[in-house]
């Protein structure tokens, strides 16, 4: 079982998603990671717990398929 979160930015450019990564999920590494523009999906083999960054970046937990 794999646990896919998606990280939507509003109103926000980001630079680094690599930086927001680490932040969100205190460095762990995911086993696949897609990004660009304002979304990112971040898959990890262990269920994460995301730092709360705001309003202006929201983290949902996508269902598994």
């Amino acid at each position: 079982m794999t646990y896919t979160y998606k990280v939507t930015a509003i109103g926000i450019a980001v630079n680094s998603w690599q930086e927001v990564k680490e932040i969100l999920f205190n460095s762990a590494q995911p086993v696949e990671e897609t990004y660009g523009g304002q979304v990112g999906t971040f898959t990890f083999a262990t269920p994460q717990t995301p730092a709360d960054l705001g309003p202006l970046v929201r983290v949902e937990l996508l269902p598994n398929e």
